[in-house]
């Protein structure tokens, strides 16, 4: 699950983690587009 858009605006992304006891939980990480765009490419 993630929303994503090139206005340069912080952009939530969902991510899946494990903690030590391996249970698994979703983070927001919050990021800006650019950043996204320049990970995906």
């Amino acid at each position: 699950m993630s929303k994503q858009t090139m206005t340069g605006k912080p952009v939530c992304t969902w991510v899946a983690v494990t903690d030590a006891s391996g249970r698994t939980h979703m983070e927001a990480h919050w990021s800006v587009a650019e950043a996204i765009a320049t990970q995906a490419a």
